[in-house]
């Protein structure tokens, strides 16, 4: 958005404003990222309870976009897991 003569601190504003906007939308993505890595990393170790905690941090919407991609990637692990051992699939 380039500065117009007539009003150079709206032009300015606006493009600070989208620049904070931008940077709050990444922030909110990464701090979801980590929020379900550690939830992750607690249910790897068997800690029901505290990646419950974890869980409880995030917004509805994420939690099940999360159970998806929980789901998906389970699936997907079994497959694998089966053709690396040359088991039958369930």
């Amino acid at each position: 958005m380039p500065l117009t003569a007539e009003h150079p601190e709206d032009s300015t504003r606006s493009r600070m404003d989208a620049i904070l906007q931008q940077f709050t939308d990444a922030a909110a993505i990464a701090g979801h990222t980590l929020t379900v890595q550690a939830a992750m990393g607690w249910m790897w170790r068997g800690d029901l309870d505290h990646a419950r905690t974890s869980l409880r941090a995030l917004p509805a919407d994420k939690l099940r976009e999360l159970s998806a991609a929980a789901a998906a990637l389970s699936a997907l692990a079994d497959e694998i897991a089966c053709e690396t051992t040359g088991e039958a699939q369930p």
